[in-house]
């Protein structure tokens, strides 16, 4: 249901995930801020965090009460 959301907006899922790697990348954000920004709902933006830690895309990380997403680094930028 959400992925007809998504593309009647305009938006495809690889667009969404370049757009989550992008606003990880330059701030930190918890996932509510991440679906804020975005216009998604926070469990969608959950959704698709998860799927990018289980590709190895992002890093998970808990702040206090906030679950909180970081961009990968690649071992050859270390």
């Amino acid at each position: 249901m959400e992925s007809a959301f998504l593309s009647k907006n305009g938006i495809t899922t690889d667009d969404l995930e370049k757009k989550i790697i992008d606003l990880l990348s330059k701030e930190l954000l918890s996932v509510s801020q991440i679906a804020k920004k975005l216009g998604i709902r926070r469990d969608v933006a959950a959704g698709y965090l998860e799927a990018l830690k289980n590709q190895g895309k992002l890093d998970f990380h808990k702040v206090g009460r906030s679950n909180v997403y970081t961009v990968c680094r690649r071992k050859e930028d270390e």
